[in-house]
């Protein structure tokens, strides 16, 4: 009996690279992964400005001191006569015995010749110089000039004022990533995993640590009965004294919002501003006339324009991790940070900076895995020498 063959396709015609079937062609793939962020630079903004420095212990201080204070207030229902010598303050505390003191409202000086700190009471003499004394009212402003004393006199009681300690953590960040033992023998277009990987994952990793930078909180979990678990304060964590809500951004809401952000010089009279791509473009067309790109190789490889203002100078950049999200349109998409370089330091636990940690895999693990692993943390100093600008939309 005849074999009866199964049902063949029939090409009545060349062979054609259309009609051979499909699984025959090789395929032509590229052996580069073309990826949509090739390098981490552009979105590793602030680590990249950021100083070094290394922590001998997961929490990690430093110390902070401001100038004495210069400012203080009446602290009286009614306010006061002009002939009361005896005046109710904020902080009596601030003021020493000799102090000339300023009532800028009225424009008349006073002389402070005791001070009652328990009760916060200063007595003083009215009328210092050719300006009359006059009623005081409450919340009224006093500046302290300075002091003036007699000839011959004694130095008089020392005063100081105490520094201030804040604090942090370094936070462990791991990025781990393998294959099985399989597919590190099989043939791939893009060659072999480990380099590849290893190359991919170091960017993931960077961007990690940058956005604890932005967003991370600090915060210690010691719940489990397992190790403690540490979180690092990122600079929004620290960075509250200069904020400012724009909504539609003007040039003259821009001049505001430098006056208190260069209050206080700290490192230097220069803000880096790394601002999300609206507030970028809003920049760029309130500032065409002083705009000025600075060249790459004064800002570490990143694009960076100037904008200078009679309080201070602000180096601009766009940092694309400043975004809102997909859903509801809630996030970061209307902000800039302004940072003072110099007031900004990455810490990294004695030996414990980024690593690339080999063959982390169980011995019985058929594959390999490595991680990335870092313990960092974020020293953000002198908070009211940064700032924030939040609901950008304009």
């Amino acid at each position: 009996m005849p074999h009866n063959p199964s049902v063949q396709t029939v090409m009545r015609a060349p062979e054609s690279t259309e009609n051979i079937p499909a699984s025959r062609r090789v395929r032509d793939v590229s052996k580069r992964i073309h990826y949509l962020d090739p390098s981490a630079a552009p979105l590793t903004v602030l680590s990249k400005k950021a100083g070094r420095r290394t922590a001998v212990n997961p929490k990690f201080e430093w110390i902070e001191k401001d100038l004495p204070a210069r400012w203080d207030a009446i602290n009286a229902g009614g306010g006061y006569t002009a002939g009361t010598t005896a005046l109710v303050v904020d902080h009596a505390a601030y003021f020493s015995v000799g102090d000339l003191v300023n009532i800028p409202r009225t424009g008349e000086k006073i002389l402070v010749t005791a001070i009652v700190v328990g009760t916060n009471t200063l007595t003083v003499t009215r009328s210092v110089g050719p300006t009359v004394a006059a009623a005081i009212n409450d919340n009224d402003d006093l500046q302290i000039i300075g002091n003036a004393y007699a000839e011959g006199a004694g130095a008089g009681a020392p005063k100081s004022h105490q520094e201030t300690y804040p604090y942090n953590y370094t936070q462990i960040v791991r990025t781990p990533f393998g294959v099985t033992g399989t597919e590190s023998e099989a043939e791939n277009y893009t060659g072999p995993d480990k380099p590849r990987l290893r190359a991919e994952k170091s960017i993931e990793h960077m961007i990690d640590i940058e956005r604890t930078i932005l967003f991370g909180e600090r915060d210690i979990d010691t719940s489990s009965t397992d190790n403690p678990r540490r979180f690092t304060g990122g600079f929004l964590f620290y960075a509250t004294s200069n904020a400012k809500s724009f909504g539609i951004m003007t040039e003259a809401e821009v001049e505001d919002w430098c006056e208190d952000l260069f209050h206080y010089t700290g490192g230097s009279d220069t803000r880096f501003i790394a601002a999300a791509p609206l507030p970028i473009s809003v920049l760029d067309q309130l500032g065409v006339a002083r705009l000025e790109l600075v060249p790459g190789n004064q800002t570490l490889g990143l694009s960076v324009k100037q904008f200078v203002t009679s309080h201070g100078t602000l180096m601009i950049t766009k940092h694309r991790l400043l975004e809102s999200g997909y859903t509801t349109g809630d996030g970061y998409g209307g902000y800039m940070l302004a940072v003072d370089p110099n007031k900004i330091t990455y810490v990294a636990m004695r030996n414990r900076d980024t690593k690339l940690l080999m063959d982390r895999q169980a011995n019985d693990v058929d594959g390999w895995v490595d991680e990335y692993l870092s313990e960092i943390g974020w020293q953000v100093e002198n908070p009211q020498t940064h700032g924030v600008g939040t609901g950008i939309t304009g």
